[in-house]
């Protein structure tokens, strides 16, 4: 199958893209600035894409032809919430863009990574995917806005669609985003042999490692007729302080102190999710358990492992 994914330089994408053409898949991998070091590699090649410019978008939709595409492209939520116009530009419009410009080419399959921001506070927990969702960020509010639009290409035009529903994504690489100060920096740091003295220790939220992630984007692309068109994707539940402690059993020599006046979390979202739909629907299930992602990750940082 030819696909095209988007944002394929950036940390999910770096993982998805090798992934896809180890299936023996065709990869039209594009981003707005494409890795410089990208060696050619069978099966995958770069192009630079805007997203957020139409006529970018057909271009290279009508020129290739993908038979599906991975939209992994996204403004987090900080600069949405800093410029709401510019967050709705990139995240929706963009959605938009390439769905329109897929019909044009024939694509099949569109997949779209969303997020758990779609749901607000107050919620029974865990969350089902069809809880009520009044997202409290303008983040949220495009995604879910997304997820509509996927709903409505679904009925209206006959498109295979998808979403995940991601938590918190850690791995080596991750650098932006305001999660990954509580995850994945925290694990470069023990990869770097240093102290750890951390003022959010109840900072709680849901860790999936980075090629579970994959994993349940491959899990959307592969499945016809999807029986609804967003899925949550959990991973494991813990506060920071909980995977600490999971992270010294990996790192006995880890230097870690937690701040004693730390505040509780400021989480705006629920906390615990249900994805019994994906496990029941989809097959999904992590393969990493949060000690196994932490051995990899500090493996990965450190230089001791291959990135495969």
């Amino acid at each position: 199958m030819k696909i095209l994914v988007t944002g394929a330089a950036g940390f999910i994408g770096r993982y998805l893209v090798p992934m896809l053409a180890g299936r023996g898949h065709e990869v039209v991998a594009t981003d707005l600035q494409p890795p410089r070091d990208a060696a050619p590699a069978a099966g995958i090649s770069w192009h630079r894409l805007d997203v957020s410019r139409a006529e970018e978008v057909y271009k290279i939709m009508l020129g290739q032809r993908p038979e599906a595409v991975i939209h992994l492209v996204s403004w987090l939520a900080a600069p949405c919430e800093e410029n709401p116009l510019r967050g709705w530009e990139i995240n929706f419009r963009s959605t938009q863009f390439l769905l329109d410009a897929g019909l044009a080419a024939g694509l099949q399959r569109f997949v779209f990574t969303s997020s758990i921001s779609v749901f607000g506070r107050g919620l029974p927990e865990p969350v089902a995917d069809d809880a009520v969702k009044e997202p409290a960020t303008i983040y949220g509010q495009t995604k879910l806005a997304c997820e509509h639009l996927l709903r409505w290409y679904r009925t209206k035009h006959g498109l295979q669609v998808g979403a995940v529903r991601f938590p918190w994504v850690y791995g080596p690489g991750r650098e932006n985003g305001i999660t990954a100060a509580y995850s994945s920096k925290l694990l470069d740091a023990l990869a770097r042999r240093e102290p750890l003295r951390i003022g959010f220790p109840e900072e709680k939220g849901d860790w999936l490692y980075v090629k579970d992630a994959c994993k349940a984007l491959l899990l959307v692309l592969d499945r016809d007729d999807l029986p609804r068109v967003g899925y949550n994707i959990m991973g494991g539940l813990y506060s920071v302080r909980e995977a600490m402690a999971v992270a010294r059993e990996v790192c006995p020599e880890a230097d870690i102190a937690f701040d004693a006046t730390a505040a509780a979390s400021s989480n705006p979202y629920p906390l615990a999710y249900d994805d019994s739909a994906a496990r029941r629907e989809l097959g999904w299930a992590p393969d990493y358990s949060l000690a196994e992602g932490f051995r990899e990750h500090i493996a990965l940082v450190r230089g001791t492992r291959g990135p495969a």
